[in-house]
């Protein structure tokens, strides 16, 4: 019996949740956006029609192993964040400090 459309689309959303922590650990935010796109698609493609009774497990343990990689890009997400709140911090106190150390100067 052929698996289910529903499935199929399930499953390439979870091969690209996969390929979406390799990029994210990559840095590369642009591909990243990119795949969330096709991820949403086959997501949405997924539920589009109502999921048989029979198939309720496999859909239910799809949706678990995307949603724990989902974690997985949050806390990534996370890092990036704070990582670009401590640049720019630091460039914060360096301009501050030029000002400072160009307003004394003139003094």
């Amino acid at each position: 019996m052929p698996q289910a459309v529903h499935l199929e689309d399930l499953s390439a959303a979870l091969a690209v949740s996969e390929e979406m922590v390799v990029v994210a650990n990559g840095e590369d935010w642009s591909r990243l956006l990119e795949l969330q796109s096709k991820r949403h698609d086959l997501i949405r493609s997924a539920f589009a029609k109502p999921i048989p009774s029979a198939d309720a497990h496999s859909v239910a343990a799809v949706v678990a192993r995307i949603q724990g990689l989902n974690q997985s890009l949050i806390a990534l997400g996370n890092r990036r964040r704070e990582k670009l709140a401590g640049a720019l911090s630091t460039l914060s106190t360096g301009r501050r400090a030029r000002s400072a150390y160009a307003g004394a100067s003139r003094s």
